[in-house]
């Protein structure tokens, strides 16, 4: 059980430290308007080069293999590999994320003279997408999944994403989806992933001295 325990707390941390961080060191070397833009531009070789390219494709599958990981080991630590849903989400989260680490970003118009570009504009917003809805789907299941034995931990996770998801919801109003919603949402979800991880291994040990 320690090294469960000790695998989502490093995992969590090592999940919210590396994507907030690649962001801001990247905004730092570039030019780009966060609150005209998406945070996918970086992905688009013909503004910011192939090096932003190729670090876009290792950051989004690294960050895939660690949210697997991360929802991995809390299922087994909350014996909920019985969770069929669950399961399914969490296979389809990381999916959708480790596809789009290999389809980045282009401004190609769409055409059907040019359709190859097109083609990977379209499924590169299609599976952002997918990404967008799959992750908090993905939370939104495992909280519900656990809330019936955890009540705290389950009613504290949904309030702590029902804020991020309102919040959100007033930025894509207000604004549209650009960076700035980008790097909200990234944050909002670091809070989550820190909140559980904290939890998982406090609230084993308060069980188990109960």
């Amino acid at each position: 059980m320690n090294w469960i325990k000790f695998g989502i707390l490093s995992i969590g941390y090592i999940t919210v430290g590396l994507l907030p961080n690649a962001v801001e060191k990247s905004l730092q070397h570039v030019t780009i308007d966060i609150k005209e833009q998406t945070l996918s531009f970086l992905s688009n070789e013909s503004l910011y080069g192939k090096a932003f390219e190729r670090g876009y494709t290792v950051l989004l599958f690294t960050m895939a293999i660690l949210l697997y990981t991360f929802f991995w080991l809390l299922t087994k630590y909350y014996n909920l590999g019985k969770h069929d849903r669950l399961m399914r989400t969490i296979t389809y989260t990381f999916v959708s994320l480790a596809l789009l680490a290999f389809v980045p970003h282009n401004i190609e118009p769409y055409s059907w003279y040019n359709l190859a570009p097109s083609l990977q504009r379209m499924l590169h917003n299609l599976l952002a997408v997918v990404v967008f809805l799959s992750v908090p789907a993905l939370i939104i299941t495992f909280q519900v999944s656990i809330v019936k034995k955890l009540p705290f931990i389950g009613i504290t996770g949904l309030c702590i994403l029902g804020l991020v998801i309102l919040i959100m919801a007033y930025l894509l109003i207000t604004n549209g989806l650009n960076g700035v919603a980008e790097i909200f949402f990234i944050d909002g979800i670091s809070v989550w992933i820190i909140f559980v991880s904290v939890m998982a291994v406090l609230g084993r040990q308060r069980l188990q001295h109960q």
